[in-house]
């Protein structure tokens, strides 16, 4: 056993490379990628099943319209189905799809706070997994790590988000941009009431206050939400030639900046993966209800071209004064705190050779986990 740090050591020597680290980024963006050239091919494989169904939807619609017609006082219930019928049935189905991975994100979501509270398995593989990238961790890749992480940071999430506003409402598209501060606001209020709730400690941490809990990661769902529905909007009545490469892009982003904030020692991997769940469920209603409810704004006044190229001098510039001004000493912050966070390991082994077991519980004020002895890691 002694051999085993030594051994994983020389492995993450050899294979944790820039080289290596950029071939893996370039295999996950071209899997991406072609993972979105299915869904034009899907789509089109579906299509007689969908004629079928607008057929059927059609029928059904003008045989209830009869009935309709021919009572004096229809009921509320016919009257809403007919509505309902008289919609698209792309439409249709697309709320539907929506109405799905809602339901699946928040049971994920619910699960995953349900496995951080009582189970034992989720946490056993946040540990591991924890503990794996520690052991990669590398002077080069650190600087890597935090550049990707700023991206989802405060300070370039508000940029972008209070440019792509302004842009909407210069542009008179007042509804969507509604729908974008309501998607950016109501992610981070459930951000912060999941994590008063939860009040779980990170593995490591630079903050204080709220934002010393780590249940859901922050920086997942404000790069979930920012990116995605930003994305959204410029997909929106574009053709899959463009669509596919802007999907793509935020996918890739947006996983890149999962992985830097467990490899900076900040979340575990279950917080991480329910600030993408709570994200991607939040897109899903929002961008479902601006699809149906209203009718999309304009594509002159969205000009999603000309959004992309705000959203990206937007973030250019706040990565650059971030880079600039800020990078050294947020560096030398995360270094800190993982090596805290490698003492307190440390304790923790020694501690569990005695017979504890070593749990994150809410004491240091969030700032390392807790050593316990009647209850798991958590």
């Amino acid at each position: 056993m002694p051999e085993l740090p030594a051994r994983v050591g020389a492995i993450a020597d050899a294979w944790v490379t820039p080289g290596t680290v950029l071939g893996l980024l370039g295999l996950f963006t071209l899997a991406t990628v072609l993972l979105l050239c299915l869904v034009p091919l899907l789509v089109a494989l579906l299509r007689p099943l969908v004629r079928w169904l607008d057929g059927m939807r059609v029928w059904g619609a003008g045989a209830l319209s009869a009935r309709v017609a021919a009572r004096h006082r229809p009921r509320r219930l016919s009257t809403l189905t007919l509505r309902v019928l008289e919609r698209d049935i792309a439409e249709l189905l697309l709320v539907l799809v929506a109405g799905a991975a809602l339901l699946a994100c928040g049971a994920a979501l619910f699960w995953l706070a349900a496995e951080v509270v009582e189970g034992e398995e989720v946490v056993h593989l946040d540990q591991l997994v924890f503990a794996q990238l520690r052991a990669w961790r590398r002077d080069w890749l650190d600087v890597a790590m935090v550049a990707v992480t700023e991206l989802g940071g405060a300070r370039i999430s508000v940029a972008v988000g209070v440019a792509v506003f302004a842009w909407l409402w210069w542009r008179r598209a007042w509804v969507t941009a509604l729908y974008w501060a309501a998607a950016l606001l109501g992610a981070r209020a459930c951000v912060m009431a999941l994590k008063l709730g939860m009040a779980r400690v990170r593995p490591a941490s630079i903050y204080s206050g709220l934002e010393s809990y780590s249940f859901p990661s922050g920086h997942a769902t404000a790069s979930m939400v920012t990116y995605g529905f930003l994305a959204f909007l410029l997909c929106l009545r574009q053709p899959w030639r463009v669509r596919i490469p802007v999907l793509a892009l935020t996918a890739v982003a947006v996983a890149a900046i999962g992985v830097s904030r467990l490899y900076l020692g900040m979340h575990w991997l279950s917080d991480v993966a329910a600030g993408y769940a709570l994200g991607l469920a939040w897109i899903a209603l929002l961008g479902t209800a601006y699809h149906t409810l209203h009718v999309p704004a304009p594509r002159d006044a969205v000009a999603p071209w000309r959004l992309g190229a705000v959203a990206v001098a937007a973030l250019v510039a706040a990565f650059g004064y971030v880079a600039w001004f800020r990078m050294p000493d947020t560096l030398e912050r995360y270094r800190e705190a993982g090596a805290a966070a490698a003492t307190v390991g440390a304790q923790q082994a020694l501690l569990a050779m005695a017979g504890a077991i070593p749990a994150a519980g809410r004491s240091c004020d969030g700032r390392c986990p807790a050593l316990q002895s009647d209850s798991p890691p958590r």
